[in-house]
């Protein structure tokens, strides 16, 4: 059965998490980090800080790879923090928002069958999709940039931005709201598709 603990770990203002575990992230003004999971697999989650970043990940072992986790292996990890400029998603993991989230700077890695769903206000958005990962966003940004491959989406129909720079190739597929200057670039079979008073160039 699973069962929640607090980590302590240092200040951090962006998440790493990588190993097929689920990222419940909140910005607020106190900052805690909770696993769930059962107690066996508690005892693989790792949840450390390096330069500004909280990294999660299972640590390996024999008999352990994300082929034989089940159901019982499941991890989800609550992330509150006061700043937050930026979340990588990796190896098959998912990261959603519980609330939104308020930044200056934001930016989005996500790779290998992962998953990112927030809702964003920011300034300045960065976002890479690759690996058959997605990435869904709403609320509002002036500027985004964003760059998807290998049967990726970028799904932000509802993240309405002045400004934004788009590229999609390999089969990716990009959904992007602008009222202002939109650069847009697809190949092999890949499509950016828009919303909004764009002023489409390349």
């Amino acid at each position: 059965m699973a069962q929640g603990q607090l980590r302590q770990v240092g200040a951090f203002q962006q998440v790493k998490a990588s190993g097929a575990v689920n990222v419940v992230l909140r910005q607020a003004a106190t900052q805690e980090v909770r696993v769930e999971a059962t107690p066996d697999v508690q005892a693989r989650v790792r949840t450390v800080v390096e330069n500004g970043t909280l990294r999660i990940y299972r640590e390996s072992g024999k008999g352990w790879s994300s082929m034989n986790w089940g159901k019982e292996d499941k991890v989800t990890v609550y992330v509150t923090a006061p700043t937050l400029t930026g979340v990588e998603v990796s190896g098959a993991s998912d990261l959603k928002g519980s609330s939104p989230i308020q930044a200056d700077k934001f930016s989005i890695r996500v790779s290998g069958a992962s998953d990112v769903t927030l809702q964003l206000n920011a300034q300045s958005l960065s976002a890479t999709a690759s690996g058959a990962s997605d990435i869904r966003l709403t609320g509002r940004v002036a500027q985004q940039q964003v760059q998807v491959s290998g049967s990726s989406d970028y799904r932000a129909y509802e993240l309405q931005s002045q400004n934004a720079i788009v590229q999609a190739s390999g089969a990716s597929d990009a959904y992007v709201y602008v009222d202002g200057d939109l650069k847009a670039h697809s190949s092999g079979a890949s499509d950016v598709h828009y919303k909004g008073r764009a002023r489409v160039g390349r």
